[in-house]
């Protein structure tokens, strides 16, 4: 360390270096918190939002008093599984085969790794912009239960995995606020088998048949939104901290010589 040449600026130009990067950091920081308070506040409000055993919510929007109705789940969203292909079927193009991976953060991806079919192997529905894709099947069961809203989608390119369910529904953003609510969390710890080294599944069946308080469709559509505006701020504030981190090694790659 004694014997390395390290080329270093004069004072007045350090501050400035060091004065900038503190500014840096701590807007990191800021969107760091932010991103973090706003999921609190999610997870407070599908505390609130959603009716308890009584029928009715503790928090809702205004012009809504009615109680909340005992349905199934599958009067809600239809399900149904994914594609099972063997990999002679696989190729370079095709239709795309959604899996796990395509869920990140609550938010569906399209990735490099994707697989592609074969179009003449597929026979069950393609995937629309609005289903909803779930992870039925996972090595991992932590990971059994993730899903996401699919957007982004052209028509007619794309099914699910074998290990996927998709949900089709009417108000899919409402649906999916309600996967992410303790009913749904407490759902996937009772039913999900698998653990000690078996792979965790969530079988189709299970899910159709629970039952779950829900509003009318306008109230439901309301929710919906409301937690899908929120789900954005969250996105927005986790790429604006991306960015400024890859701005930050940038300027540190670049600004010392």
């Amino acid at each position: 360390m004694k014997k390395m040449s390290l080329h270093i600026p004069n004072i007045n130009e350090q501050a400035k270096i060091g004065n900038m990067l503190k500014i840096l950091d701590q807007t990191i920081t800021l969107h760091e918190e932010k991103k973090r308070q706003l999921e609190r506040l999610k997870s407070a409000l599908l505390q609130k939002m959603f009716a308890d055993k009584s029928g009715y919510p503790a928090v809702r929007f205004k012009g809504f008093d009615d109680i909340w109705d005992q349905e199934k789940l599958n009067s809600l969203v239809r399900l149904h599984r994914g594609l099972t292909y063997s990999p002679n079927n696989v190729q370079d193009s095709g239709i795309r085969v959604l899996r796990s991976s395509n869920i990140l953060d609550g938010q569906f991806v399209m990735t490099d790794d994707d697989i592609f079919v074969k179009s003449s192997v597929v026979n069950i529905p393609t995937v629309k912009d609005g289903d909803i894709l779930i992870t039925a099947a996972n090595g991992s069961i932590k990971l059994v239960g993730k899903h996401a809203i699919i957007s982004g989608i052209s028509e007619n390119t794309a099914v699910s995995g074998g290990f996927m369910l998709v949900g089709s529904s009417r108000i899919p953003d409402f649906v999916n606020s309600l996967f992410d609510t303790s009913w749904y969390q407490r759902f996937i710890r009772k039913y999900v088998t698998g653990g000690n080294g078996s792979i965790g599944n969530l079988k189709k069946n299970d899910l159709d048949k629970q039952y779950v308080k829900v509003p009318t469709t306008s109230e439901q559509g309301r929710i919906g939104e409301f937690f899908r505006e929120i789900d954005q701020l969250i996105i927005n504030n986790q790429i604006k901290h991306e960015k400024l981190l890859e701005l930050k090694k940038f300027l540190l790659q670049n600004m010392f010589i």
